[in-house]
């Protein structure tokens, strides 16, 4: 999948706020759109090289958009949402390695007072799952969330929920980068996510973690890796 149209090179200088970043592009210094809200620690350093997307309108308060920052010898993106339309074209697909047999999907599905990011449908029972995108990678283990999350929490009280009421559940992280060889709970940024987290995989709810192949310009769903709490 294509980050965008106009893809172009960058060097990051520093973040002003979650959601802005001060930016280098061809020698003259911008502002660009940080689509992913979290901490990302030791991602977003000053002189690291980047990719943006180039998408000016009028609707828009910058021009650019940040899409991947160069971690070693690596590309890491930090636009969460792409997690989600990785998952989408692999269930169109039917590539996905873990749900097997299904015969249709919808996303954004609103059940009860919840919307979840993904509804499969079986044969004999339904498939509620939710997707999680990360970021946090240390010695090869990616760790969920990168700061305190509110609504990760909710999402997973609410698939316990559903679980109870006989519904198959789960949980996809996906980690957007290419050095993950395993996913786990970030306990000391949000010790209560990971107990809930921990007390979902007990009452039934599935999880499942995968990493991603990253170019200049494109990202695609690469191999499973295990979640390991």
């Amino acid at each position: 999948m294509k980050f965008g149209e106009k893809i172009v090179e960058g060097v990051f200088l520093e973040r002003p706020n979650r959601y802005l970043a001060r930016v280098e592009v061809g020698g003259k210094e911008t502002l660009a759109h940080v689509p992913d809200p979290g901490r990302l620690p030791g991602l977003l350093l000053a002189n690291r090289k980047i990719r943006l997307v180039h998408q000016p309108s009028e609707k828009r308060k910058t021009d650019y958009t940040l899409v991947l920052v160069r971690h070693g010898s690596i590309w890491v993106s930090v636009f969460p949402a792409f997690a989600n339309s990785l998952v989408s074209n692999a269930l169109i697909k039917k590539s996905l390695p873990f749900f097997k047999g299904y015969s249709g999907f919808a996303s954004e599905v609103k059940a009860g007072n919840s919307r979840f990011d993904f509804k499969l449908e079986f044969l004999s029972n339904s498939v509620y799952m939710e997707v999680k995108s990360v970021s946090l990678v240390k010695d090869g283990v990616g760790k969920f969330p990168d700061a305190p999350t509110k609504r990760g929490l909710k999402h997973v009280k609410e698939l316990i929920d559903f679980c109870g009421k006989g519904f198959r559940t789960a949980i996809l992280f996906v980690s957007q980068r290419q050095d993950t060889i395993s996913i786990t709970c970030n306990d000391e940024i949000d010790p209560e996510f990971s107990q809930w987290l921990r007390r979902a995989q007990k009452e039934g709810v599935e999880l499942y973690g995968m990493n991603c192949d990253l170019t200049p310009t494109t990202i695609s769903l690469n191999h499973e890796v295990k979640v390991i709490l």
